[in-house]
């Protein structure tokens, strides 16, 4: 069950303050951070680098990773 997973990989994610980026349905990402997840919505707020709050329903999350800095080069 794929929102199952999601739900627990943001649980996780929350707990230890971690930055991820969100990789959404139409073709949208987002890095940052969770700044509330609630079990009795379908969503969470996710406080966003550039857009700052923005809520993100669970079934529009395609991928969910921690955020890696890329390096220039």
């Amino acid at each position: 069950m794929i929102g199952h997973d999601i739900n627990r990989k943001l649980e996780f994610f929350f707990k230890n303050k971690t930055k991820l980026h969100i990789a959404c349905s139409g073709r949208l990402f987002y890095n940052g951070y969770i700044f509330d997840l609630t079990s009795e919505k379908d969503l969470f707020i996710l406080t966003d680098d550039v857009l700052g709050e923005v809520p993100i329903l669970f079934e529009e999350v395609e991928r969910i990773e921690p955020f890696k800095e890329r390096r220039g080069g």
